[in-house]
């Protein structure tokens, strides 16, 4: 399906149809700035660059939580606190959800980042994390009210449209909130996508029986359920055998409480004009000349993480550490840039990551550094045209993620760049079965592997080096953004 015909025919589904996406970061966010005026921009979190291009076609209404005390100001200038986006010549509504400070800290930083978070991506060191107590079962009370609140503003929203509600919840914020929108609604279609690793059902017991028990019954109230792979819809099904009354493995629909869900795997993509288009701006090419100059002579190996445990980033170094050991003669002829975004710094775990990272950064490059040369080059949070003025230039791409639901990075980069770049990548990473043949593979965990692969890369010939990103680029190619869309729709509508 081309981009064309996937627009045509997900417009012309919904043109009597009153779509409703919810996640808990909403495609705009405001801020003051220095005179204290009202400014606006994009917003954060890997969700919204996917989708806020499809609603900008298509229409609706984007209800999110409102973030900032900009967002609650800007909100409450408009009806109903639903803002017309842009504001000129709208193309959606963006609803905000003013929901209470306390709650909302601790439904996401006491529940859903340090806890969920970290049982989704297996982060936990069982002998002594976590510890179930008070404070966390408390959270999930705070939990549970986001949840409520985001299913009455859902609600409010099909109750003031003749249209037939379609709505799409996504990620793991929102794991209640259908539950809740069933209970208004019985006979209203309802979709939902988890953006994370579904663990295996052993880990997902880490939960206590009654949060389990409540997740699953409100993933089980949607009648769509999307993940990024096979692997986490397994994962999924066999955890639904503890509570559903039949789990269909061959046509992957779970059977519970009367109502079937069809439950598939839809691999999150790009989209591969909007990159090349931003890779050739003004903007992009100025912060080329900042990573040539990094990079000089140099083989550039290149990472963009969020400063998130589950990305792995220490091991990483770790095995860059270890290629010099092992190949000394490679001292002052290959950097490791590194760019990225510091996230979550107010929960213990990702702090204390964050300071372990500047560490190991800072201890390499006393070890190495020589003659103006530094093993390791740092810029945190930085601008996406930097970063893609990296993926543009790269010799080899390093991804080494634990877990991750999907990682559009591998994506990103083989789509954008123009050096041969070579990828590794991490057998745990949601990209891995899409991308494993054209890219040098590893485990995770493995330092040694994780060496010999840089080795591997560094060493690698010009012409296997083509042909591998070309691979890359052709497998992106063919299942791109809209296709991850488009194949959506057309399973929803068939189950409509």
């Amino acid at each position: 399906m081309n981009i064309s015909t996937s627009d045509k025919c997900i417009k012309k589904f919904l043109e009597d149809k009153n779509l409703i996406i919810a996640s808990n970061r909403g495609p705009i966010e405001f801020f003051y700035d220095v005179k204290c005026r009202i400014e606006m921009k994009i917003g954060a979190g890997g969700i919204v660059p996917t989708l806020l291009p499809f609603m900008e076609k298509t229409g609706g209404t984007w209800v999110a939580s409102a973030m900032t005390n900009a967002d609650m100001e800007m909100a409450g200038r408009f009806p109903e606190n639903r803002i017309p986006f842009p504001l000129e010549k709208p193309k959606l509504n963006v609803q905000f959800i003013m929901l209470d400070k306390e709650k909302y800290y601790e439904f996401y930083n006491s529940f859903h980042n340090p806890f969920l978070w970290f049982i989704h991506h297996y982060l936990w060191n069982l002998t002594y994390t976590p510890e179930i107590d008070d404070s966390l079962h408390h959270a999930w009370q705070s939990y549970q009210y986001v949840n409520q609140k985001f299913a009455e503003k859902i609600i409010k929203e099909v109750n003031s449209s003749n249209k037939e509600p379609l709505i799409m919840l996504q990620d793991t914020h929102l794991q209640t909130c259908p539950t809740y929108i069933r209970e208004k609604f019985d006979d209203i279609f309802l979709s939902q996508f988890i953006h994370i690793p579904w663990p295996h059902p052993d880990y997902f017991n880490i939960y206590p029986r009654y949060i389990s028990k409540a997740i699953i019954e409100g993933l089980l109230s949607n009648n769509h359920l999307g993940f990024h792979t096979k692997k986490y819809v397994k994962n999924f099904l066999m955890t639904c055998e503890k509570y559903a009354e039949e789990v269909d493995f061959k046509n992957n629909i779970v059977h519970y409480n009367g109502r079937e869900t069809f439950v598939k795997n839809y691999p999150i993509s790009v989209d591969i004009k909007k990159l090349n288009e931003f890779a050739k701006s003004n903007e992009v090419l100025k912060q080329e000349q900042y990573v040539k100059k990094i990079k000089g002579n140099n083989f550039l190996i290149y990472r963009t993480e969020r400063t998130d445990p589950s990305k792995n980033i220490i091991r990483g170094f770790k095995a860059y550490d270890l290629f010099f050991q092992k190949h000394p003669e490679f001292k002052g002829k290959v950097t490791f840039f590194i760019t990225g975004v510091t996230t979550r710094e107010n929960v213990k775990e990702y702090a204390d990551y964050k300071t372990n990272v500047n560490n190991i950064i800072t201890e390499i490059n006393e070890k190495y550094s020589k003659n103006g040369w530094k093993p390791i080059v740092p810029h945190f949070d930085a601008e996406y045209s930097l970063v893609t003025a990296a993926l543009k230039n790269y010799d080899c791409l390093l991804i080494n993620s634990i877990n991750d639901g999907m990682n559009i990075v591998p994506k990103e980069g083989s789509t954008l760049n123009e050096n041969n770049g070579v990828l590794i990548i991490s057998e745990t990473t949601g990209a891995y079965d899409e991308l494993k043949e054209n890219a040098i593979n590893i485990n995770a965990l493995d330092i040694t592997e994780t060496a010999d692969a840089i080795y591997k890369a560094v060493t690698m010939k010009h012409d296997q080096r083509k042909k591998r990103l070309n691979g890359l680029k052709n497998t992106i190619y063919h299942y791109d953004v809209y296709k991850w869309m488009g194949e959506q729709f057309n399973d929803i509508q068939k189950l409509f």
